[in-house]
């Protein structure tokens, strides 16, 4: 019987998938897999996979960088309103921040098992929802800034 660990088997969907996806070790017993998703011809966005070394159940989070900046602060008010609104009807899994430095990232957390498939299809519905997001801050606040 061969015992696989879940990062083994996350590894595996990965190759299976066609992405070069490779787990890395971090603080206290982590692993972080770092890629970055095509969103445009000139766009890419920052996503990792945080998951804890664990054989056979493993909490995670998934997380997508860098949708955008708010650069005029002075729509920040406006910004938390329409934060509130798209956590309520169009991120689903995820929830979408804005950080300190005016990035707007989302990010979800979850529970897997040696089953990775819902985290594989979770991290597919990530790249749909950032779109959405950027398409909806763009939209709706004139002074938010790609990068």
């Amino acid at each position: 019987m061969i015992c696989l660990t879940i990062l083994e088997v996350l590894d595996k969907v990965f190759q299976e998938k066609g992405m070069p996806l490779k787990s890395h070790p971090i603080q206290n017993n982590q692993f972080l897999y770092q890629g970055n998703y095509t969103i445009g011809p000139e766009r890419t966005l920052p996503f990792g996979i945080v998951i804890a070394k664990d054989a056979e159940e493993s909490d995670f989070q998934i997380s997508f960088r860098k949708l955008a900046y708010l650069n005029d602060y002075n729509d920040k008010a406006k910004a938390l309103e329409l934060i509130n609104e798209l956590n309520q009807t169009k991120t689903f899994y995820y929830t979408l921040c804005l950080a300190g430095d005016g990035e707007f990232f989302i990010q979800m957390l979850g529970r897997t098992t040696l089953d990775v498939k819902p985290l594989y299809e979770m991290l597919v519905i990530g790249s749909n929802i950032a779109k959405v997001v950027i398409a909806e801050l763009e939209k709706q606040i004139p002074s938010i800034a790609k990068k």
